[in-house]
């Protein structure tokens, strides 16, 4: 299907859906959509570049032919590290036949590239180890969502959250990488103890293979004030953090999570809110650069619920802010544009 969006033509391609029910169907929605942007490609007038952004790293395999079929250079971006990131999240074991299958793959398009792009510090090295020579970083951009106390009011009127509660909002994947069982060990933890300075409540929407035994959970043994929403539009989404005081960035201990900064936090950055997070190294720098956390248990987690529970409503809007100006300052949308053109020119020869 061909949609113009903003000017921009988009060229939309069929593949195998509801990802979260099986590891298999996953696979399949990697295989089907390369194989199938790989045969419109294909057909599409000569470009100047072809741009492939990765994970899954089957997107790369697309990119790569397409590029071969008009005779263009091609530029790889790394959003994550396959197969290692594959491995950290329980998809892959190192030691698999298919994991040396894909790390060879991932190999030859790190060195086949013309370029390679970033989004974060941390992985410049890692993809260099994978073979790159010309790796640039350009980090995610945010937009800038302010504030809507309408929209504030109206959700948490919805949710029957009342206008005092501090909200802890968490939108995103629910699998087991996630380790979403420690935000709910955390909040059982402030529901069952003394009552907070004000009114603790978790939003959480969003999809994925833990979900149903999250929900499980919450169903055998409910926890007072946690609204479970399951997945929802983008919009609504922007919505949901309206409402809310914190954003929770949550992913168990893993190494290659600590070099990554996630497009999450760079919406909660966007819509003003600090946030929580339970990764060292660079989201554990950057919340605590705009005002946030770092928790590594639920201990730590239910402290710091509470502590932001026990800072005055005005104090919470002001850290909004200052999360909201470190990540302009050093996540704006101009400095990574024009960062991101001068690649793709160098790479096209222009």
């Amino acid at each position: 299907m061909r949609e113009e969006i903003d000017g921009i033509v988009h060229h939309w391609v069929r593949a195998v859906d509801d990802v979260h029910r099986s590891f298999r169907r996953r696979a399949r929605n990697y295989v089907s959509f390369a194989r199938n942007a790989t045969l419109r490609g294909v057909r599409l007038p000569r470009p100047d570049v072809v741009w492939a952004s990765s994970p899954p790293l089957s997107v790369a395999t697309a990119g790569r032919w397409i590029a071969r079929r008009h005779r263009r250079p091609w530029v790889l971006e790394v959003r994550d590290l396959w197969p290692e990131s594959a491995a950290a999240v329980g998809l892959l074991r190192e030691d698999s036949r298919a994991y040396r299958v894909l790390d060879r793959f991932a190999r030859t398009y790190a060195s086949s590239a013309a370029a390679t792009i970033v989004p974060t510090p941390g992985l410049v090295d890692l993809v260099r180890g994978h073979g790159a020579s010309d790796v640039t970083l350009v980090t995610g951009a945010i937009e800038d969502h302010p504030p809507d106390a309408a929209v504030r009011a109206r959700v948490r009127e919805e949710r029957g959250i009342p206008s005092d509660a501090c909200v802890f909002a968490y939108v995103g994947a629910h699998g087991v990488v996630n380790g979403l069982d420690m935000l709910l060990d955390a909040a059982e933890q402030v529901a069952d103890g003394p009552a907070p300075a004000a009114p603790v409540h978790v939003l959480m929407a969003g999809a994925g293979s833990a979900k149903a035994a999250l929900d499980a959970r919450l169903a055998e043994r409910p926890i007072n004030g946690v609204h479970v929403l399951g997945p929802i539009p983008k919009q609504d989404a922007r919505e949901l953090l309206a409402a809310a005081d914190v954003g929770l960035h949550l992913l168990r201990p893993d190494p290659v999570f600590e070099s990554a900064l996630p497009t999450k936090v760079l919406e909660y950055l966007g819509c003003h809110l600090p946030f929580i997070t339970t990764v060292p190294g660079l989201p554990s720098q950057v919340a605590e650069a705009t005002g946030g956390d770092l928790a590594t248990s639920a201990d730590d987690l239910a402290g710091a619920m509470r502590r932001w529970a026990a800072r005055p409503a005005e104090e919470r809007r002001a850290l909004g802010e200052q999360a909201f100006a470190y990540g302009d300052s050093t996540y704006g949308l101009a400095a990574s544009v024009d960062v991101l053109e001068a690649t793709l020119r160098r790479a096209a020869g222009r």
